[in-house]
């Protein structure tokens, strides 16, 4: 076999071959009889047909295998002799035999970047701040607290007043609109009167009335209301009246805390509030330094990428976009939307997406980082407690869906960023707005 390797560009490459005449010329040989095998030819006893007769009646179907067998074959010879690091299956073209000659075809493929990414220490970073302040604390309080509150119903006869809770019934028909156009309803729904989420006109029309009343009244929205159905139109809602009800807030105290977990007092619950809070602050601090450093890194280091790697990253951020879809209850095959510009808008960050794994794909064999199995182990228990599932049922999950390869890549880029976030040169958040030093930006991130 002869391969002759020509470079299209950084990463496209063409591998010209030759098989030896008498290499095809067996394979023929064999198909042929494989042919003759299962072949009914008229004329002949099945099986008994002439070597000949087969390869003349069935030239093209014989020569289809052999060309299936053979390429596939000494391309992947070809690719170990030249030590190329491919892609993708190749295309085949100009595929050229004759019978008496030797087969020729060329193979076109692409190859992974070869990448020299040495201006990773040292990355300019805009500080990000994790201060937990007193007033972040008792906000989540407040939260802790609203989460804990009950609504009781209102016994006494009395009137809608600010503040309360109304369970309503009710229907709204937008006016100039056809019958068929949809109605706008509600059953038992609660509204709170004054409450920001409350429209004021049902805030005014219902306070001062009482449990089994029914009242009507006009709703005008506004021109910019992001419902298009609603925007600038105007609604008449009949409104039937329940029930009243009221909120009823627990007392932020010693007992307080100690009905909601192991708290023995009020101190003790700001404590795991605080600590929470900071937990979560520098968690978020990370991903955002993270992000910062892969993309200075992205924009740092020029190298053609492999557009096969960027269409399977499109087509993955398209899945994605279809299933966030799916799962809000829109079908995405009944949107009117231009799919084409879609795809295009999104190219651009598969293409980021793509230049950021290969370069941290590099720096994690380049710093020869891994990730051991029990860190794996660790992280599908971490998982199970999450979902509330058993081990056993979490990990035929993941293997099922390439899982085990998708944690250990996360956690290996992690351990990745979290080496470049130590050696990160911090700064206030005016000075990453400048020029960077330009001996900092030196890069000899080329392909080799």
């Amino acid at each position: 076999m002869k391969a002759e390797l020509s470079d299209i560009s950084q990463v496209k490459k063409a591998l010209d071959i030759e098989i030896p005449q008498e290499v095809v010329e067996a394979e023929v040989n064999a198909i042929a009889k494989q042919f003759k095998k299962r072949t009914r030819v008229h004329g002949f006893r099945p099986g008994k047909a002439p070597i000949g007769v087969i390869k003349n009646r069935y030239k093209d179907d014989i020569l289809s295998e052999v060309f299936h067998n053979l390429l596939p074959k000494h391309f992947a010879d070809a690719v170990k002799q030249q030590e190329l690091n491919v892609v993708h299956a190749p295309s085949y073209d100009q595929i050229d035999y004759d019978g008496e000659k030797p087969l020729h075809f060329k193979a076109l493929f692409e190859v992974y970047p070869q990448l020299s990414v040495s201006n990773h220490s040292g990355i300019p970073v805009e500080e990000v701040s994790i201060e937990v302040t007193e007033s972040d604390v008792d906000e989540a309080l407040e939260n802790i607290v609203e989460e804990h509150s009950e609504m009781t119903p209102v016994e006494e006869d009395r009137k809608i007043k600010a503040n309360d809770f109304v369970e309503i019934s009710f229907t709204g028909v937008i006016e100039g609109a056809d019958e068929d156009s949809p109605h706008l309803s509600g059953e038992k729904a609660l509204c709170e009167i004054g409450g920001p989420t409350t429209l004021k006109e049902f805030t005014e029309h219902l306070t001062g009335s009482k449990a089994g009343d029914e009242t009507t009244f006009e709703v005008d929205y506004d021109d910019e209301h992001p419902d298009k159905n609603l925007a600038g139109k105007t609604a008449h809602f009949k409104v039937q009246i329940e029930s009243i009800k009221e909120k009823h807030r627990p007392e932020l105290d010693d007992e307080f805390a100690q009905t909601i977990g192991d708290f023995p007092t009020l101190d003790d619950l700001k404590t795991s509030v605080r600590k929470n809070l900071e937990e979560n602050r520098q968690n978020q601090a990370n991903q955002q330094i993270h992000e910062a450093i892969l993309q200075w890194l992205e924009e740092n280091n020029e190298f053609e990428v492999p557009d096969s790697l960027v269409e399977h990253q499109l087509q993955i951020r398209l899945q994605r976009l279809t299933r966030d879809l799916s799962q809000q209850g829109i079908n995405p095959q009944r949107l009117d939307v231009d799919w084409n510009k879609i795809r295009a808008d999104q190219h651009a960050q598969a293409v980021k997406d793509v230049r950021g794994s290969l370069i941290l794909d590099h720096l994690a064999e380049s710093e020869n980082i891994s990730v051991e199995q029990t860190e794996i182990d660790q992280e599908v228990e971490t998982i199970s407690v999450q979902m509330g599932r058993p081990m056993e049922n979490v990990r035929e999950i993941l293997t099922k869906n390439d899982g085990f390869n998708r944690i250990e890549g996360q956690l290996r880029n992690k351990k990745i960023l979290e080496m470049l976030q130590a050696k990160a040169k911090f700064m206030p958040p005016e000075r990453t707005k400048e020029e960077p030093d330009p001996e900092l930006n030196k890069t000899d991130s080329k392909l080799l």
